[in-house]
């Protein structure tokens, strides 16, 4: 037994001498393969490294290409902005300007008052676009445009004589102190040669014009690569404006944020024959309440609109209130959200906000309003003396669309409701009826009919052209604008007896005594109000 155990290690031992001989060898013959095959690896290496080289760099090209791509649009969109820009500008020179002087609309101090030094301006960038284009002509990739640029950086001063000069207001003074020119601009928005805006909506533009330029080239110098030759240079240049505008900025700001006045003048208030626009009104802010009630204030005034997409007129105002000192702005503590804004004559209005936040960050603004209402008797005393009446409007509802027989004829019947302040009438109407109704409106204000600026739905075909070719919803939004519209225009209210008779609403529609039950308490029964809740 202990004698194969023996033999046994032997043998082992002799297998491990035999390994241990053997393993030079195999080191010897990887070490030949590795040396017979190394140029090859070393040629597979090359090639591998090469390839990948080619698709970062390939990738880098297309990188830059795009970039390249992108800094020539933004280039070209500063050419093309700035040549609807001069387009604009040449219709103020050419169609009102020039006329203006050579038959003498208006004497020659109130034509500089009206339009300043524009014609310095127009010349100005008159040049500046020929440059522009010239060079897009010869335009390339590496092609440097901030020396351009720079070189007319220092003219666009003479913006600013423009800028101090502007006045939100002014030209709706001269209109009502010179009637020819009134008249002579009342021709050039009829022949619609504003665009379907007016005088006031082109004027802006300069000062709409100078913020631009300083987007225009930030866009640029963001597509321009660094190691670009013009990419200092354009920095530079960037810089060089943003030093020239800073001391002007808010002034821009103030005019471009009042011009929200023309805007809400045009939108609104034209239809209630109310004039807002005044050079001591200035707008402060617009907030969302909810997902279709704006609210827009100003330093003396606040408005309520709602939005609807499926209306004709997408925006429309609810309510407005002038500020007076006397003002107070609540909590309603039973309303979580709720501000409620006491106005003279006890006039109460109740908004929902959001949340919270928005409710006190909008009554710290009404409250800061009021505050320098009370404390500074001046500014009370430079805004305009407003007739502060309440505004409620008309509210149309259609109730249904039912089937009425004349004869051997049916017709559709439309059911309404009709709500003003204080009573709501219940009526019915038919297309011809309607028909009649709009073609009257053409026959007693011809000439609002035949301006391109009307927005408002009275002198428009809608009756005519559309109501009889849709399906029952989309004829209630038409009926129902086209009555909301009428029945609160000034136009109507002016002259109402034709349209009533037809609506088969008493004479004394708009003038109609409210119940003694309706009439609101004082102030300090305010426990006991019906608030005019509107959200």
């Amino acid at each position: 037994m202990i004698t194969q155990d023996f033999h046994h290690l032997q043998q082992i031992k002799v297998q491990d001498d035999k390994q241990q001989q053997q393993s030079p060898q195999i080191v010897a013959i990887n070490f030949n393969l590795h040396d017979q095959y190394q140029p090859e690896i070393i040629n597979n290496t090359y090639i591998i490294q090469a390839f990948f080289k080619m698709i970062i760099q390939k990738k880098k090209y297309q990188i830059l290409r795009a970039q390249a791509l992108k800094r020539r649009k933004a280039f070209e969109e500063l050419i093309q902005t700035e040549e609807s820009y001069m387009t604009d500008m040449t219709i103020i020179i050419e169609k009102v300007v020039k006329i203006v002087e050579e038959r003498q609309i208006l004497p020659q101090n109130q034509i500089q008052k009206a339009f300043s030094n524009i014609k310095q301006i127009y010349d100005l960038n008159s040049a500046f676009l020929k440059d522009l284009q010239n060079k897009l002509g010869i335009y390339r990739d590496n092609a440097c445009i901030s020396h351009l640029l720079q070189k007319y950086i220092p003219f666009f001063k003479i913006y600013f004589q423009y800028l101090q000069e502007f006045k939100i207001d002014q030209i709706i003074i001269l209109r009502n102190e010179y009637q020819d020119f009134g008249e002579f601009l009342t021709f050039l928005e009829e022949s619609f040669i504003f665009k379907g805006g007016d005088l006031n909506s082109f004027l802006i533009k300069p000062v709409q014009r100078l913020p631009r330029y300083s987007l225009l080239l930030t866009s640029i110098l963001k597509y321009t690569w660094k190691d670009h030759p013009d990419y200092s240079d354009l920095k530079q240049t960037l810089n060089s404006f943003a030093l020239l505008t800073q001391d002007i900025d808010l002034r821009i700001t103030n005019i471009l944020k009042n011009q929200v006045l023309f805007e809400l003048q045009y939108k609104f208030f034209n239809l209630i024959n109310v004039q807002i626009v005044e050079s001591t009104r200035k707008f402060i802010l617009k907030e969302s309440l909810n997902e279709d009630v704006n609210l827009y204030l100003c330093n003396d005034l606040f408005l309520i609109t709602q939005m609807n997409e499926q209306t004709l007129n997408k925006e429309k105002l609810i309510t407005y209130s002038f500020f007076t000192k006397d003002t107070h702005i609540l909590i309603n503590q039973k309303s979580s959200c709720s501000l409620i804004i006491l106005g003279i004559q006890m006039h109460l209005t109740m908004f929902k906000c959001k949340d919270d936040e928005q409710k006190l960050r909008i009554k710290q603004k009404f409250d800061s309003i009021i505050a320098d209402l009370k404390n500074n008797q001046s500014i009370q005393q430079s805004l305009p003396r407003q007739i502060f009446q309440n505004y409620h409007p008309i509210q149309v509802e259609i109730l249904s669309i039912t089937r009425g027989q004349e004869l051997l004829k049916t017709y559709a019947q439309y059911n309404i409701s009709i709500r003003n302040q204080f009573y709501i009438y219940k009526t019915q109407t038919r297309h011809k009826f309607l028909l009649k109704m709009e073609k009257m409106l053409k026959i007693e204000y011809k000439k609002l009919s035949e301006s391109h600026l009307q927005p408002n739905l009275i002198i428009q075909n809608w009756i005519e052209d559309r109501l009889n070719k849709e399906l029952n919803e989309e004829r209630k939004v038409i009926v129902k604008d086209f009555l909301e519209t009428l029945l609160n225009s000034h136009l109507v209210k002016s002259k109402p007896e034709y349209f009533l008779r037809k609506l088969r609403l008493p004479l004394n529609f708009y003038n109609r005594e409210p119940p003694k039950q309706k009439i609101r308490n004082k102030l300090q029964q305010i426990e006991g109000l019906k608030w005019n809740k509107l959200i």
